[in-house]
C-alpha cells in the first residue's frame, strides 16, 4: 500500500508525462501557420470582443502585464504601431493577463495608450495561446492564420518587420 507522499510524487510524475506527450504531439498552443483560436473577452470599458469579429482586418495580437518590465517596455512601440496602421485595417488587440480592470485601466489612462485593452484575469486565453512567457505577441492575418508569433521583448523595428509579414 502506497503513503500519502508516494501518492503525490506518482501523480506529480503522470502529470510531468502527460504534459511531455501533449506537447510532443502539438498540442502546446498556438503556432506560426495555425489557425489563431477564437476567444470572446471584456475590455476595460466592460465591452465584450471576440477575435472572430475582427476577421478581415490584420490583429497584432499581444500578451502583458503592468508588473511585466518588457511588457512596459513595448508598450511606447506598440501604441507608435496602432498609431501608424490603424488606417491599414490592422487592430492592435491587446491582452491584460490576471489583473484587475481598475489595476489596468489606470494604467492604460495614466500612459495615454488608445489601442484596444482586454482583461484575461482567470488566464483562460493565455493558457489557450500557451503564453507561457510575456510578453507574447502574434501576427494574425485577415484569414486568422497566425503568420508570426514571437515570446518576449520585441522592438519597434521588430513589430514593424513582423507588421509587414501581414500587407505580404
Amino acid at each position: 500500500m502506497l503513503n500519502k507522499k508516494s501518492s503525490q510524487t506518482i501523480f506529480i510524475f503522470y502529470l510531468a508525462l502527460l504534459t511531455l506527450l501533449l506537447t510532443l504531439s502539438g498540442c502546446s498552443g498556438v503556432s506560426k501557420g495555425s489557425e489563431a483560436p477564437d476567444f470572446t473577452l471584456t475590455n476595460i470599458e466592460g465591452k465584450r470582443v471576440s477575435l472572430s469579429d475582427l476577421r478581415g482586418k490584420n490583429v497584432f495580437l499581444n500578451f502583458w502585464a503592468s508588473w511585466c518590465e518588457p511588457c512596459k517596455d513595448e508598450m511606447p512601440d506598440l501604441e507608435q504601431i496602432w498609431q501608424e496602421y490603424q488606417e491599414r485595417d490592422l487592430v492592435v488587440l491587446t491582452v491584460n493577463t490576471g489583473e484587475s480592470q481598475e489595476t489596468v485601466k489606470k494604467y492604460i489612462e495614466e500612459n495615454g495608450y488608445t489601442f484596444q485593452v482586454l482583461l484575461d484575469s482567470n488566464l483562460t486565453v493565455a493558457r489557450l495561446y500557451n503564453t507561457s512567457n510575456i510578453p507574447a505577441s502574434f501576427f494574425i492575418n485577415k484569414e486568422g492564420i497566425v503568420i508570426e508569433k514571437k515570446e518576449g521583448f520585441m522592438s519597434g523595428a521588430d513589430m514593424k518587420k513582423a507588421v509587414g509579414l501581414l500587407y505580404q
